[in-house]
């Protein structure tokens, strides 16, 4: 998502911080969880969180759903913000009211204001050999294969969870991962768009 900000000083602190204790509640709440997009790029081609990027992306299968009840809570005493965003009319890879994504911020000045970096989860929904999600108003796509085993990396000392087949993955989305585009837009390069 677009946010005005980039992962740098402060922001990159929080960040580090937010995707670990967010891992952790996942993992917590026996959630099978994966870190997505330029997140699981930065970590798996620098082993950082790309300076340029904008925010954290996790994602989880359709099927985790009934466990995010437990889950919120854990966010919510741990001091994070959370939003819930729903699908707003049928298609044919939604149904409206679905949750389409999770948006999590810490809380400022006791609860007022949210944090600046935003970590997003992206639900994904299985159809027809594929996995659907939407972003920026655009639905993408993967092979579900890559949703249904999982790997992980270690990043700042912690193992996180990742598609079990991360570089096919990342060569799926971005073509030639290996190579930095710091201009790189989700809503128009995104190999993935339907």
């Amino acid at each position: 998502m677009a946010y005005n900000i980039t992962l740098e000083g402060k922001n990159k602190v929080i960040a580090e911080r937010m995707l670990q204790n967010v891992a952790t509640l996942f993992n917590q709440c026996n959630i099978d969880y994966w870190i997505e997009g330029g997140t699981l790029l930065g970590i798996r081609r620098e082993n950082r969180l790309l300076p340029w990027d904008n925010d954290i992306d996790v994602s989880i299968n359709h099927d985790q759903i009934e466990k995010l009840e437990d889950f919120y809570t854990k966010l919510r005493n741990a001091g994070y913000r959370v939003r819930t965003r729903y699908f707003n009319s049928t298609t044919d890879y939604f149904a409206k009211g679905d949750i389409r994504m999770i948006k999590i911020r810490e809380k400022r000045f006791f609860g007022l204001l949210k944090g600046a970096v935003c970590l997003d989860v992206f639900i994904k929904y299985p159809k027809n050999g594929n996995s659907y999600w939407e972003i920026d108003n655009k639905t993408k796509y993967v092979p579900t294969q890559f949703y249904q085993s999982f790997g992980s990396l270690e990043f700042k000392g912690f193992q996180y969870k990742t598609p079990a087949l991360t570089d096919e993955y990342l060569t799926y989305r971005y073509g030639d991962w290996q190579t930095p585009v710091k201009n790189w837009d989700t809503s128009k390069d995104d190999n993935a768009l339907a």
